[in-house]
């Protein structure tokens, strides 16, 4: 399969129109359409995910975080993103970045995590359309204390920490969901009648306001409900007989 064939599969399954106005999903880097024998999936375009796919001649890195979010203005060796562009272009490699579109799209990022954590009649949060595309989801569990399923959703996300703020209600039964940063669906999710909002980058204030409104909150970090994306996407392009290679980098530790 060629590079533009397989970009046009993922617009198929994830179209562009799903994405949010201040995203640029899509084409980062247009390199030569050469075919696909080997394709970098990762959730953000660095020097070491560049260095990778050198290293094992891939001619894609496919990112969740798009390496551009606003214009360049010049091109310069002393900032790491502009910097990557020589090394990109001079091997051929094309850079493709599926963000809030992967987020939104039927079985995308935040299907996937409904299915992590076993959540029953997943709906949209907020409804794009009637195919079941939209933002955040909305779904049930068996009704259980707050502090079994934190357990559970620690577990299942493969995270070693989270932030619990329970609100008055110590049992949860319908869960919304928003992977990334969740904050600007707060308002959305308090409306919406549900026990528990599990999503990442919430701050202090919105903590509080979202408990004192009888929400209770499990905030993961940013990158612990997004790194799914990678076995996602590695999933979907192997579907086509194309080789992957995740890079999955880490920029912090808690300690």
């Amino acid at each position: 399969m060629l590079v533009k064939e397989f970009i046009f599969k993922i617009e198929e399954k994830f179209p562009l129109s799903l994405q949010q106005d201040y995203d640029n999903s899509g084409i980062q880097i247009e390199g030569p359409n050469l075919e696909l024998s080997n394709v970098i999936v990762t959730l953000d375009v660095t020097e070491q995910s560049v260095e990778r796919a050198i290293e094992t001649n891939a001619q894609m890195i496919l990112s969740h975080h798009p390496m551009f979010f606003h214009p360049l203005k010049s091109i310069k060796s002393g900032n790491f993103r502009e910097r990557m562009i020589y090394p990109i272009i001079m091997n051929s490699i094309s850079v493709y970045s599926a963000h809030t579109n992967y987020d939104a799209a039927k079985n995308g990022l935040n299907d996937l995590l409904s299915e992590k954590l076993e959540l029953k009649d997943v709906k949209p949060l907020m409804k794009m359309d009637d195919f079941g595309n939209g933002i955040g989801r909305v779904g049930y569990i068996r009704k259980q204390p707050i502090e079994e399923f934190v357990n559970f959703v620690k577990e299942k996300l493969e995270s070693d920490h989270v932030k619990f703020a329970p609100a008055e209600s110590r049992y949860v039964e319908k869960i919304a969901i928003c992977s990334g940063a969740g904050s600007d669906l707060l308002d959305s999710v308090l409306s919406s009648d549900v026990d528990l909002y599990i999503t990442g980058d919430l701050s202090y204030h919105e903590i509080a306001t979202a408990v004192q409104s009888g929400l209770s909150l499990i905030v993961v970090d940013h990158d612990e409900t997004e790194k799914f994306f990678e076995d996602g996407m590695i999933d979907f392009a192997n579907s086509f007989g194309i080789k992957t290679t995740k890079y999955h980098e880490r920029f912090y530790w808690i300690l």
